[in-house]
């Protein structure tokens, strides 16, 4: 897996630094915990604290581009990040849905 960082900056504001790259492969599209630790290594940032925001890939293409946001602590990601976000990177637990009970029939 090749990885070419495209940009990188400080988003102060958030705390964080916002990284898009390309990574080129030869296989199968890598999963998202493959390219955390890929992009990771390139700019030694922990993948633990690292969120994969969106993967752009084109039909036929051996690249995605990839959008991820790297946090200074685990604190500030779960202040920032979204709920949805949250659960897609495995940080948080789906809550399960109460389904609330049928209505009874009446009996005639």
């Amino acid at each position: 897996m090749n990885v070419e960082i495209l940009s990188s900056k400080e988003n102060q504001l958030l705390g964080r630094k916002e990284v898009e790259a390309t990574v080129m492969f030869d296989s199968a599209t890598p999963k998202r915990a493959e390219l955390k630790q890929a992009i990771g290594g390139k700019i030694a940032a922990n993948p633990d604290l690292m969120v994969i925001r969106k993967v752009t890939s084109h039909f036929g293409a051996r690249s995605v581009k990839v959008l991820s946001y790297v946090y200074p602590s685990k604190e500030v990601l779960m202040s920032v990040e979204p709920k949805h976000v949250k659960i897609r990177e495995g940080l948080m637990q789906k809550e399960e849905k109460k389904k609330a009970p049928a209505p009874a029939k009446k009996k005639e």
